[in-house]
Order: C-alpha cells, then sequence, then structure tokens
C-alpha cells in the first residue's frame, strides 16, 4: 500500500510538473517575455527606443471630446491639448451653430491644478489624473524601465487580449497593460494602497504614426469605474518649442468671450 501511494504522489508530481513546463513553453512560443522587465523592454522598443519616446512628452493635439451628458444621441466638443513634461493643458470649446460660446480650460502647472471657464475665475481644484502624469501616456513607457520598482507580472488569463504588468510605488498601485501584438502601451489603471476608494483608468487606442513615431489618438478613462472622459486627437504635432506661459490661462484662451482674471479664486 505505501508503494503505491509512493507511486500515485511521484505520478502527481509529475503531471504538476509536465504542466508547468507545458505553461512555460506556451508563454515562450507566444514570444511573452517572463519577467516584468522583459515585456517593459519589449514596449520600449516598440515606441521607438528612449530618444523617440522623449519626444512624445511633449506634444500638442487638435481634437474632440465626446459629451458624456448626451444621452440621446452623442455630441462632442472641439478639444485642444497640450504636453511638456510635467505642464499639462486641456481646452474644451462649445460651439453651438458654428458659434463659440464657452470655454473651458484645465491646467497643471507641475505643483497644482487649476479651472478657468469663459465668464468666470480661475480656480485651484483637486489634482486628480493630473498629478499622475508620469503614470500616464507617454511617461508611463519609460517609467516602466526603473531597476529599482517593485514590479510583477501578472498571469495571463483565458481571452485575455493584454499583457498586465503591476508595480508599486509608495502607496500607489500602477497597472500596465501591453498588447502582445504590436507590443503598444494599451493601457494603465492607477490605484492607491492608502484610499482604497480610488481607481484611475486611461487606454490608447487608434495608434497613429507621428513622426516616425507610434502615437494613441483616442484616449478613453474611467474613474471609480465609470467612463472619465473619451477624446480623440485628429492632429498631433510632437513640439519641444511649447513656452512654459502657455500652461495657463491666456488671452487667446479666452477667444473675446471674457478675459481671465489674473488674481486666483480659493477652491470651492
Amino acid at each position: 500500500m505505501a508503494v503505491r501511494t509512493s507511486k500515485k504522489t511521484l505520478n502527481s508530481v509529475l503531471v504538476i510538473a509536465a504542466a508547468a513546463l507545458a505553461a512555460a513553453a506556451i508563454v515562450s512560443c507566444s514570444g511573452v517575455p517572463s519577467s516584468p522587465a522583459g515585456v517593459a523592454r519589449k514596449m520600449l522598443r516598440a515606441h521607438g527606443g528612449s530618444e523617440k519616446v522623449a519626444r512624445l512628452e511633449s506634444y500638442a493635439g487638435l481634437g474632440f471630446i465626446r459629451d458624456l451628458n448626451s444621452e440621446v444621441v452623442a455630441k462632442s466638443f472641439a478639444y485642444d491639448v497640450y504636453r511638456k513634461g510635467h505642464l499639462f493643458k486641456q481646452k474644451i470649446m462649445s460651439a453651438p451653430n458654428g458659434k463659440l460660446s464657452k470655454v473651458i480650460v484645465l491646467y497643471f502647472d507641475g505643483a497644482a491644478s487649476h479651472r478657468w471657464e469663459s465668464g468666470g475665475k480661475t480656480y485651484t481644484i483637486p489634482t486628480m489624473e493630473l498629478g499622475l502624469l508620469k503614470y500616464r501616456f507617454p511617461e508611463v513607457i519609460s517609467w516602466v524601465q526603473g531597476a529599482d520598482l517593485k514590479a510583477e507580472r501578472l498571469p495571463v488569463a483565458k481571452g485575455d487580449e493584454v499583457v498586465r504588468l503591476r508595480y508599486e510605488e509608495g502607496d500607489n498601485v500602477v497597472t500596465v497593460s501591453v498588447d502582445p501584438k504590436s507590443w503598444l502601451l494599451a493601457g494603465v489603471e492607477i490605484t492607491s494602497l492608502k484610499d482604497t476608494s480610488f481607481a484611475f483608468s486611461e487606454a490608447y487606442n487608434h495608434y497613429t504614426d507621428i513622426d516616425g513615431v507610434p502615437f494613441p489618438q483616442e484616449f478613453k478613462a474611467t474613474y471609480n469605474g465609470r467612463v472619465y472622459y473619451d477624446y480623440l486627437l485628429s492632429k498631433i504635432e510632437l513640439k519641444s518649442d511649447l513656452p512654459d506661459s502657455l500652461f495657463r490661462v491666456t488671452a487667446e484662451d479666452s477667444a473675446g468671450l471674457a478675459q481671465p482674471t489674473v488674481k486666483e479664486a480659493p477652491a470651492r
């Protein structure tokens, strides 16, 4: 009886070992590196390498943002977005019947986020996603190359179309999704170990070639599980000469509707 039990146990071990080897073979054949660093390097190469990714961190984009409050007909507003390192700005313009009636400007000056609406004052607002730029496209592509990051490659579940890498930095947990067909960045999800109610995600779709560098035309985000924004860029320029003065409310932003106030009002 003891001998039979030992053989049975040995057979079970061999079966488990064979399954593990088969799984490893599948991963190997699929070309998916077993380490998060290996996946991160393939993503960097797919985006053109370090020099080209660095060019992505200064750009201007023009397009449209979808009105999420429109339940009957999908409406959209003209949308401009600017990025330069840790500076970020977005402008939303409403122009029914071709006449500009409203402008909203949101910008991050590297320290705090601000909001201005035509006819009103500039307010300091909660930083939210604008303070998470290094975890989002394009900077996250370089950020995940950090050798000292606490990282793991999550198991690929049946039906998954992406490879996921999980990183921890302080209280932030960043899950990066990579398309194993193109090895381009597919999306990020940011949660907090300190605040379990916080969850922000951003997906990147419809990559196009901009001066030899892949750039997503669609940015779609969720905040705590609900669609937060969805915008599509029809024109993208990689520009390294964007002045710092652009990343605030300018007279050009007001478009004659109302001049922006210089002094900021307290946060509401």
